[in-house]
């Protein structure tokens, strides 16, 4: 199919004509092979032309305009190879589109996929197969990420078909509530608002309707009469038809797959239907289609697709963009759809469906599930989204915590991903929180919970927003390290060089300090920066080296267009912010890897620059150290700080200002700073292993675990939890804690 577009674009067909072609040919040769029509007429046609193909054109244009023609109504004499096509009606071939002008290399390209097997193809590849024609710049621009049938039966599942499970168990042996059972499975509605290739709707369409094919066999059994044929009345005996399928999808190429794969689906399950009951309808003509909406769906209005109301199933995978990723008009939707909600502006592109979702389900028993990037439970975002939501009365009814993206295409998207099941007529306890930590080997592990918050946590309902301030007036503060914007001039010097001022320029070589940001840190590379705070004037006048250097500088920052860089101009010879602390401080690295279970941490002399790549808490002592050092402190940090990919985004806003520090008794400070002072103690024994080394799962030395583990003992103790307390049991501790000294209230 792929190299039947590349020849269709070769030619100039693209846009719009190619879109409608292509999946009109995909229905085609789907229907070759699934006896939508008897024999590969399809193929036969396409064979009985001229190897060159010129005639091919012509052929498929009056095939595709006689599909959409009743057989009645079909006038003069027709070609013998489409005499025996069926009317299809639905709309899949009512557009009149420019004739094809078929050559060889084109034709060839559309035998190859006659010759293919389409018989056991699931429709739900279609959005992967017609993605990897397109250019992966494309894809991310518009955030598609096309969902696996297992990724779907996470949200789905738990959204309603466990429901309908359940049902249809205690039905089971009665007829009349069997009856019942149909057709309200017949009056649920599936909408996807941002439905891409449709794979959502058809895999739910696909498990309700086997639900019915169950019931059906059920009932036959009921009856009797298992083993005897009969004609089944559509109207009459099946309920569940694909009207009750609803998508809005930006993307026209998407959406012309959409409505041509759930008639495939359709069709399938129609087969299905035939081999267990022994017969099945013909639905030729198509007199059920899905309605499937071309258009942005933040500007659509709902309603007016798919009328929300109570047995209403909003199921989705927006688009996942990131606040920096996001289009012009990408912006300027999210600005319209949060109007008036401070912070808006850095949330993902995928908030936006939360709250049109909140939204247009109020006042109704809709439920709404949705694939998330990871990021809206995490750091400024779940505060900012769920301050709108909780308003409206929207509850989490169960969750999938994070876990990595699979997609069906090839080139794979790098993405974690959140499931979030919420409406306004909340599920009770017990509800379903799936887990995917390293220790269950990133398989999901279903816990029973009391509620869910919006950290997906087992924890009181309570929001962490930005805090410039710690929590208490008696924590030490968290500040960033100092800013070069220098161009690298005076901040980016590796050994070599530094090596070559000191034998050449003595005064230079005054000023060299050691710098530290993450990579210094946590990897051990060397690098030295020129500290010229206070430094003489006549030094760096009279220092060539000196001199060059600060020189570049002010050339890069009045270059800048940045205005405040362009006004530090006026002093190059320095960092534009300085914030080097004047005595023993603790470093703190602003990313650190998913995989640790600490994030690494170091006391460092003052003498040692310290860049904006860390943070920095002056005049730390080992008793900080060790709190930070722990695992409570870790655990905090994967909840509620922001995401790079899977690693930590430590900050001191959100992790480390809304951390709720214990009050300690001398007793405790004194146990804290001994068992802090061993960590260090451990790390000193290989003073060749990096600290990303250490702290890496794999390389960690045992005596540096042992010393961490005798630390959490102390820290757990302090937060009066047990020595065995698991994740959950932390969190929920930390969050009271939180919710306690921030004066927060738990949210309903």
């Amino acid at each position: 199919m792929a190299n039947l577009y590349l020849q269709l674009e070769k030619y100039g067909y693209s846009g719009h004509e190619a879109s409608v072609f292509m999946v009109r040919v995909l229905f085609c040769l789907f229907a070759d092979d699934t006896r939508m029509w008897s024999g590969r007429l399809f193929q036969k046609l396409v064979e009985d032309t001229n190897s060159e193909g010129t005639d091919l054109g012509p052929r498929i244009a009056n095939l595709f305009a006689l599909l959409d023609t009743p057989k009645n109504d079909r006038k003069g004499p027709q070609d013998p190879f489409v005499v025996d096509f069926p009317y299809v009606n639905g709309g899949i071939f009512a557009e009149r589109i420019e004739v094809i002008n078929f050559n060889g290399p084109m034709r060839a390209a559309l035998i190859d996929c006659c010759n293919y097997d389409w018989s056991k193809i699931n429709p739900t590849i279609f959005g992967a197969l017609f993605q990897d024609i397109k250019s992966k710049d494309e894809r991310r621009a518009l955030g598609e990420h096309y969902t696996t049938e297992a990724n779907i039966e996470k949200a789905i599942r738990p959204l309603f078909l466990d429901e309908l499970n359940e049902k249809l168990e205690k039905a089971w042996d009665s007829e009349s509530k069997l009856k019942e059972l149909q057709r309200e499975l017949g009056s649920y509605k599936i909408f996807d608002p941002a439905c891409g290739c449709g794979n959502f709707l058809i895999t739910s369409y696909k498990r309700i309707r086997q639900l019915e094919l169950d019931i059906l066999v059920r009932l036959k059994q009921l009856q009797g009469t298992v083993g005897q044929t009969s004609l089944l009345d559509v109207k009459q005996d099946l309920f569940v038809n694909l009207e009750q399928l609803y998508g809005i999808e930006y993307v026209e190429w998407s959406s012309q797959i959409a409505k041509v794969a759930v008639y495939l689906a359709d069709h399938q399950e129609n087969l299905k239907l035939e081999s267990v009951i022994g017969v099945a309808s013909n639905r030729f003509p198509l007199t059920h289609s899905a309605t499937i909406v071309q258009g942005n769906a933040l500007e659509v209005d709902w309603n007016s697709v798919c009328q929300v109301s109570d047995l209403t199933v909003i199921v989705s995978n927006p688009p996942f963009l990131g606040s920096n990723f996001q289009s012009k008009e990408q912006k300027a939707d999210t600005a319209r759809i949060w109007a008036g909600i401070d912070g808006s502006g850095v949330i993902d592109y995928v908030a936006n469906w939360y709250l049109l979702a909140a939204q247009y389900s109020k006042g109704t028993q809709a439920k709404t599930a949705f694939v998330s990037t990871n990021s809206i439970t995490q750091g400024e975002q779940p505060g900012i989204l769920w301050s709108a939501l909780n308003p409206l009365g929207v509850g989490i009814d169960f969750a999938h915590r994070t876990f990595p993206w699979i997609s069906d295409a090839s080139g794979q998207a790098s993405v974690h991903c959140v499931i979030i099941g919420f409406s306004h007529n909340s599920k009770r306890a017990p509800l379903s929180l799936w887990d995917y930590s390293p220790k269950n080997h990133g398989k999901p592990k279903l816990v029973r919970v009391d509620a869910i918050n919006a950290y997906l946590l087992d924890a009181p309902n309570v929001l962490v927003f930005p805090r410039r301030k710690p929590l208490k007036s008696t924590t030490q503060e968290m500040v960033n390290g100092s800013k070069p914007t220098d161009g690298g001039f005076l901040s980016n010097i590796d050994l070599d060089e530094a090596s070559r001022i000191r034998a050449h320029d003595p005064t230079a070589a005054k000023y060299l300090r050691p710098i530290l940001g993450a990579q210094e840190m946590l990897n051990g590379k060397k690098r030295f920066c020129l500290w010229l705070v206070g430094a003489d004037p006549s030094d760096i006048r009279g220092s060539k080296e000196l001199n060059a250097r600060v020189s570049a500088v002010r050339e890069m920052r009045l270059g800048s267009s940045d205005k405040a860089t362009v006004s530090d101009a006026s002093r190059p010879s320095e960092f534009q912010k300085i914030r080097q602390p004047k005595t023993t401080y603790l470093g703190v690295p602003r990313v650190s890897s998913g995989n640790r279970e600490y994030v690494p941490m170091m006391l460092i002399e003052p003498e040692v620059i310290c860049s904006d790549a860390i943070q920095t808490i002056p005049s730390a002592d080992f008793v900080t150290f060790g709190l930070l050092q722990s695992k409570v402190f870790s655990i905090w940090n994967a909840s509620v700080s922001g995401r790079l990919k899977s690693d930590f985004r430590l900050s001191a806003e959100i992790t480390y200002n809304n951390f709720p520090f214990p009050e300690l008794t001398s007793e405790q400070r004194q146990k804290l700073e001994q068992t802090a002072r061993e960590i260090v103690s451990c790390r000193e024994q290989f003073p060749n292993a990096t600290l990303s080394t250490l702290y890496d799962p794999v390389s960690m030395p045992a005596p540096l675990s042992n010393a961490h583990k005798a630390n959490d003992k102390q820290v757990l103790e302090v937060f009066g939890l047990r020595p065995d307390s698991v994740d959950t049991d932390i969190l929920t501790e930390l969050f009271r804690k939180y919710a306690e000294l921030s004066g927060e209230v738990s949210q309903k």
